[in-house]
């Protein structure tokens, strides 16, 4: 099959993220197939969209206004790979959603996508992240250390529907290195089939741009798993990841408390906010009455916590006015699913 520039898009949403975007350039130019570049900036005043469009002409740059957010922004840049394919097979082209604090093996995209050509049932799959960490060097110029501690193997959705990546924090000794079925594709990088994107889509949104950012990525993939959709790791992908908010399955009340504290208070406000909407969209009265057990004490823990941060507060009184159009997003996704909620329950850990 001919790797054209057509099958495969590579999208990216930047926010003041010059610190980062050098090196993930540098990354891309590393690797071995022909792809498409479509940067969607919100609005950042670090100079990136000017210093992108003159140093990389092939590279397509859309301008935001304002900061529309990481879903919104995303949904432009697939709106834009997809208009680039009318004429084209989708079940054989791929969007890549990159942070732009990640960067690439030279191998990574061909591994991806030659994956994907050869499991034409997967529908999204992620690569192998490690992790990435900013150092100031002797003479005073700041350098990425890609680091072999593991950033996510793919997304794990417990009982008590706490999210986490696989993996995270641990030094890679290969135990992660066979492909499997995941419950979900991390948000940091993940590669989507375009024709599975499409009908994964909420209307023309496939992220859910109420979220504006954070969490998304657990939306989506409780979304695809519910369309009987499959994601996939694929080990011999690999790349890395600048982690500002590391989750693993360690975490106890303590290590989060301590954790929520030194988050900013929008982040504090769109987490707690997004994390109800989720429940709204995804939870059954079935998943309650039957791992009761492990939500109820997970979810009291969380809003006990909440009582000590405005922002969080604020963030439950925000999901509260926003019940109204989960709900409606709740039937619709319910009138499209393909597997029942017993199912989703037999993949949780």
């Amino acid at each position: 099959m001919d790797n054209t520039p057509e099958r495969l898009s590579l999208n990216i949403v930047s926010w003041n993220s010059m610190a980062y975007l050098p090196a993930l350039f540098e990354s891309l130019d590393e690797q071995i197939i022909p792809f498409r570049t479509i940067v969607v900036d919100n609005a950042s005043n670090d100079g990136a969209p000017a210093k992108i469009a003159s140093e990389r002409p092939t590279v397509t740059v859309l301008r935001n206004m304002n900061n529309q957010g990481f879903c919104r922004a995303h949904n432009q840049g697939i709106s834009l790979a997809l208009s680039r394919w009318k004429e084209a097979d989708l079940s054989t082209c791929y969007i890549i959603i990159c942070n732009p604090d990640t960067e690439l093996d030279p191998g990574c995209l061909a591994n991806l996508q030659e994956f994907m050509d050869s499991h034409p049932d997967v529908d999204a799959c992620m690569p192998k992240l490690r992790r990435a960490y900013l150092r100031m060097t002797e003479t005073e110029h700041i350098k990425t250390e890609r680091s072999n501690l593991l950033d996510a193997t793919g997304l794990v959705l417990t009982k008590a529907r706490r999210a986490y990546d696989r993996g995270a924090g641990e030094p890679d000794e290969n135990q992660y290195d066979n492909e499997r079925e995941i419950f979900g594709v991390c948000g940091a990088f993940s590669c989507f089939r375009a024709s599975s994107l499409v009908r994964a889509q909420e209307g023309e949104q496939f992220y859910d741009e109420d979220f504006f950012a954070y969490q998304e990525d657990l939306d989506v993939a409780w979304r695809l798993k519910r369309l009987g959709m499959k994601s996939a790791y694929v080990p011999q992908a690999l790349a890395w990841h600048h982690r500002a908010a590391p989750s693993t399955a360690k975490n106890n009340w303590l290590t989060a408390f301590a954790y929520r504290r030194k988050k900013p208070a929008h982040i504090n406000l769109l987490s707690t906010r997004n994390h109800t909407w989720l429940l709204v969209k995804h939870l059954t009265l079935a998943d309650i009455f039957i791992h009761g057990l492990w939500i109820l004490p997970y979810e009291s823990a969380k809003l006990v916590a909440s009582l000590f941060f405005w922002a969080s507060i604020k963030g439950y009184f925000k999901a509260l006015a926003g019940l109204p159009k989960m709900w409606k997003k709740r039937k619709n996704l319910k009138q499209k699913e393909k597997i029942s909620s017993a199912q989703i329950r037999g993949v949780l850990v």
